[in-house]
């Protein structure tokens, strides 16, 4: 977050309890320092969930920290479930035969997905465009193959039966 973004959502999080921001303007422009250092990951928009979603949890006045540690298990989170599969379709630009281009590329992606730029791919998201083979019913040749060898398969058996018999 920028430092702005986090005047904006000191702003908003005093509307709602006024023990968060300091009275004093010289604490104040150090508090928003620090909470600027602390929230420098975190996106805007994850950080005003963040708030709401402590305050449903919790009386206690928030804290950067509240904020950073949700981030960080919703970051692993998204990369847990990011299956990190590189899609050259998406690189048109990029040389094939350029192996720094490439871990440069899909670092890139993974760390947009970390800090919540792109969305993880997860397996069935990425299976979900493709064609699913049909049930098949077993055709007339392929029943009577069976039968003959399920056949053959029974007189071996009563031969060795009767053999043992005897």
């Amino acid at each position: 977050m920028t430092l702005e973004e986090v005047l904006e959502l000191m702003n908003r999080i005093s509307l709602v309890d006024d023990r968060v921001v300091r009275m004093d303007e010289t604490e104040q422009a150090a508090q928003v320092t620090m909470w600027a250092a602390i929230l420098r990951d975190v996106p805007y928009q994850f950080a005003g969930r963040a708030v709401g979603e402590h305050y449903a949890e919790s009386a206690y006045p928030i804290m950067p920290k509240d904020i950073a540690q949700r981030w960080r298990v919703e970051s692993k989170r998204r990369l847990d479930r990011h299956i990190g599969t590189f899609e050259p379709t998406h690189y048109p630009h990029l040389d094939p035969d350029n192996i720094p281009g490439y871990r440069a590329a899909l670092r890139a992606e993974r760390e947009g997905v970390r800090q919540g730029g792109y969305e993880p791919v997860a397996w069935p998201e990425l299976m979900a465009g493709a064609d699913l083979v049909p049930a098949g019913r077993p055709n007339a040749e392929y029943l009577r193959t069976r039968e003959a060898l399920q056949a053959a398969r029974e007189a071996a058996r009563r031969s060795a039966e009767s053999e043992a018999v005897s």
